[in-house]
Formats: C-alpha cells, sequence, structure tokens
C-alpha cells in the first residue's frame, strides 16, 4: 500500500511538470520578472501583440499535423490548414496567448521539452517588446533591464538556447534537413513571415522618434505582414530571416538576445525538418530532434563567428518590401 501511493505521488507529480524534460530534472514553469512592466506592449499595440497569438497557433497546429499525420500532412498544411490560418486566425487573432498543448495535445505529449524550450523565448519575446515599449527615451535604464531579462533567461540552464550564432550546417547540412520547405513550401513561407514580424518590430520601435511615429512604423509592419499572408503566400519571405538583415538596429544593440531569436528560429525549421523527413525513422524522431535541440542550447558544436553570422545574414538577405504592394482577396 505504501509503495502504490508513492507510485501514485509520482504519477501526479510527472503530469503536473508540464514544462519538464523528465520527472527527475524538477523544471517548472516560470513567468515574467518582476522588473518588467508585462502587458505594455499588449495594451499599447494591440493588434501586433494578437498576431503573436495567432502565431503560437500556427506553431503548434504545424508540429501537431506532422505528429499525426505523418503520411499526408503537406496536402493538410498547404490546404485547410493554412486557409484556416490566413483567412480566419490571422484575421481574427485571439486576444490572449493560447495554450500550445492545448492546440497540438500530441505535440505537448511527445515533445514536452520543445514546448518548453520555446514558450521560455517567446516568454523572453514578449518581456523585450515590453521593456522597449516602456523605455522609448531612457537608453540606459532600457538597456539595463534588457541585460536583466537576459540574465533571467539564461538562468534556465535547461530551457535557454544559446548566446553563440550557429552554423548554417546545423539547419541545412543534415540528411533530414529542407524536408519540411520542400513538401510544404508555402505554410514554410507562412512560418518566415512569422519571424520576420517578430523581428522587424523591435527596429520598429527603436528607429521612431516619439510615440505616435512608433505606432505608425509598427501598424505599416503589421500590414506588409499581413500582405504576405495573400496570393498563396507570394509574398512570404523566400530565404529564412535572420535578425541581423531584418532588425539591424536592435541587432547591433543588443546581439545576444538577437542571436537567441535566430538561434530558436532556426531551431523551429530543424524541428520541422525532422518529423517531416522520410530519412528519420518514427520511433528516432524524438531522440533526433532532441539530440538538434541540445546542439542550439550548448555554445560549442556547430558554431560560427559574429562576423560570419553577420556575413551570412547579409548574403540571405532580407524581404523586398517593395514587391509586397497588393493585398488580394484570396479569402473569399
Amino acid at each position: 500500500m505504501r509503495r502504490a501511493h508513492s507510485l501514485l505521488r509520482r504519477v501526479v507529480v510527472c503530469g503536473a511538470l508540464a514544462a519538464s524534460s523528465g520527472c527527475g530534472a524538477r523544471t517548472y514553469e516560470q513567468s515574467y520578472a518582476g522588473y518588467t512592466n508585462r502587458l505594455l506592449f499588449r495594451a499599447q499595440y494591440p493588434a501586433v501583440d494578437k498576431l503573436f497569438n495567432a502565431f503560437d497557433y500556427g506553431h503548434a497546429i504545424l508540429s501537431e499535423t506532422l505528429i499525426r499525420y505523418p503520411s499526408d500532412y503537406a496536402p493538410r498544411l498547404e490546404g485547410p490548414v493554412y486557409r484556416k490560418l490566413t483567412c480566419e486566425v490571422l484575421r481574427h487573432p485571439p486576444r490572449v496567448p493560447l495554450e500550445e498543448r492545448a492546440v497540438g495535445p500530441a505535440y505537448g505529449t511527445k515533445l514536452p521539452e520543445v514546448l518548453a524550450t520555446f514558450e521560455w523565448a517567446h516568454m523572453l519575446h514578449r518581456q523585450i517588446y515590453d521593456i522597449i515599449a516602456s523605455e522609448p527615451f531612457s537608453l540606459e535604464r532600457r538597456d539595463q533591464r534588457i541585460a536583466a531579462a537576459m540574465r533571467y533567461y539564461r538562468s534556465r540552464r535547461d530551457l535557454a538556447l544559446s548566446e553563440v550564432p550557429k552554423s548554417m550546417e546545423l539547419m541545412e547540412g543534415q540528411p533530414y534537413s529542407l524536408a519540411f520547405r520542400k513538401t510544404a513550401p508555402k505554410y514554410n513561407g507562412l512560418i518566415w513571415s512569422y519571424h520576420w514580424l517578430q523581428m522587424a518590430v523591435y527596429d520598429a520601435m527603436l528607429a521612431a522618434p516619439d510615440p505616435p511615429s512608433r505606432r505608425e512604423m509598427v501598424a505599416r509592419d503589421v500590414e506588409l505582414f499581413m500582405r504576405m499572408t495573400t496570393d498563396e503566400g507570394k509574398f512570404a519571405p523566400a530565404t529564412m530571416p535572420m535578425s541581423p538583415a531584418i532588425a539591424p538596429m536592435f541587432t547591433e544593440r543588443y546581439p545576444e538576445a538577437a542571436i537567441v531569436f535566430d538561434n530558436l528560429h532556426s531551431l523551429h525549421d530543424v524541428v520541422s525538418d525532422i518529423l517531416a523527413s522520410p530519412k528519420v525513422p518514427s520511433d528516432q524522431k524524438r531522440n533526433v530532434i532532441l539530440t538538434a535541440m541540445s546542439r542550439y542550447k550548448d555554445s560549442t558544436s556547430f558554431t560560427t563567428t559574429r562576423e560570419e553570422w553577420l556575413s551570412m545574414s547579409r548574403d540571405m538577405g532580407g524581404v523586398d518590401t517593395t514587391r509586397v504592394t497588393t493585398r488580394s482577396t484570396d479569402c473569399r
């Protein structure tokens, strides 16, 4: 009886550790650091904040579809899922952040470590948005708070991605690489559009001289993003958006954060590639994903210098926003 009670307690505790990488890992969920003016960005820029909630849905339903429908994920994602996202979710985004485990229960069950790692980096995104939104003119104070946010992010060594840039070999030179973008290019472009807006907003806020100009520049980037989702993704990024090309001001002032976000966006691609690749047997996908994720967390494997990272970003280029000039009504 005593052993049965012990086992029951263990089941309850393990079930409660939604963000854990295993019951023995003793990890737990954390919220914002106390110094952050939480939700200020949401109050000042509600349209883009709601889009970020929709992005969580898009990421979760992607992984869920890849896991649940390995034989026909591409027509599902390129067809009804893409249409639902571009014609419904992005045009009427949720007002509050979504619980990704509810959107992707199989994803949350099979890859809880990955989900927790992504959520921790997404929280860093939101904290920095809030800090910049609350400190438009005090550069020293803003720098101090972003440095504190980075220390808080690093405090979770089980979840934090490396602040050292990774070479393209890690994303594009593996046996499974490019599998997803080749089989579902339209949905892949949509994900890259997400990542473009997440970085573009930083420079829109940093470059503007006053709050009205900030709102105007952020609204401009939101409009550009929405146009990227029309015409069957015709104007979506053709290469993975990288921080130095999309947000040069943010990258120059906060390079560690920019590197984390590039590693995050690259890891998103890698997880999709592994789940999509027929070269990775289904019973090995989890282990291959965890190995790839560990490489994005360490600071020794597949690394490159900051100079090479900047050069690589310039070579890949950004988004040619001059092409994004039309907005058709393909949601009728």
